[in-house]
Protein backbone atom coordinates (compact mmCIF):
# COMPACT_ATOMS: atom_id res chain seq x y z
CA UNK A 1 0.00 0.00 0.00
CA UNK A 2 2.46 2.20 -1.05
CA UNK A 3 1.73 3.98 -4.54
CA UNK A 4 -1.38 6.39 -2.81
CA UNK A 5 -1.20 9.88 -2.41
CA UNK A 6 1.67 10.10 0.07
CA UNK A 7 3.72 8.41 -2.94
CA UNK A 8 3.30 11.10 -5.49
CA UNK A 9 5.58 13.71 -3.75
CA UNK A 10 8.08 11.17 -4.13
CA UNK A 11 8.01 11.89 -8.16
CA UNK A 12 10.32 15.05 -8.71
CA UNK A 13 13.00 13.30 -10.85
CA UNK A 14 13.62 14.30 -14.46
CA UNK A 15 13.59 11.52 -16.48
CA UNK A 16 13.87 13.36 -19.70
CA UNK A 17 16.21 16.35 -20.65
CA UNK A 18 16.71 18.08 -23.65
CA UNK A 19 17.63 16.18 -26.73
CA UNK A 20 20.51 17.53 -29.05
CA UNK A 21 18.89 16.62 -32.52
CA UNK A 22 15.88 17.55 -31.79
CA UNK A 23 15.51 19.83 -29.16
CA UNK A 24 12.50 18.87 -27.27
CA UNK A 25 12.13 17.16 -23.47
CA UNK A 26 12.06 13.69 -24.71
CA UNK A 27 16.20 12.23 -24.63
CA UNK A 28 16.15 9.81 -21.92
CA UNK A 29 19.87 10.33 -20.43
CA UNK A 30 18.85 6.49 -18.32
CA UNK A 31 18.31 4.89 -21.52
CA UNK A 32 20.65 7.39 -23.64
CA UNK A 33 18.11 7.86 -26.42
CA UNK A 34 15.58 10.07 -27.30
CA UNK A 35 11.87 9.19 -27.54
CA UNK A 36 10.94 11.45 -29.94
CA UNK A 37 13.62 11.17 -32.84
CA UNK A 38 15.59 8.19 -32.02
CA UNK A 39 18.83 10.33 -31.43
CA UNK A 40 21.24 7.73 -28.82
CA UNK A 41 19.86 4.92 -30.66
CA UNK A 42 19.80 5.40 -34.47
CA UNK A 43 21.83 7.75 -36.65
CA UNK A 44 18.04 8.07 -38.70
CA UNK A 45 15.48 9.94 -37.59
CA UNK A 46 12.61 8.00 -35.95
CA UNK A 47 9.56 7.93 -38.08
CA UNK A 48 6.22 5.52 -38.47
CA UNK A 49 4.08 5.44 -41.09
CA UNK A 50 1.25 6.00 -38.28
CA UNK A 51 2.44 8.73 -37.44
CA UNK A 52 2.36 11.12 -40.52
CA UNK A 53 -0.98 12.45 -39.31
CA UNK A 54 0.40 13.43 -35.85
CA UNK A 55 3.78 15.01 -37.60
CA UNK A 56 1.63 17.33 -39.71
CA UNK A 57 -0.05 18.83 -37.02
CA UNK A 58 2.91 20.48 -34.94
Amino acid sequence: MSDGTAAKGKRNKRNHIICRRCGRRSFNPDKGYCSHCGFGRSSKMRQYSWSYKAKRKW
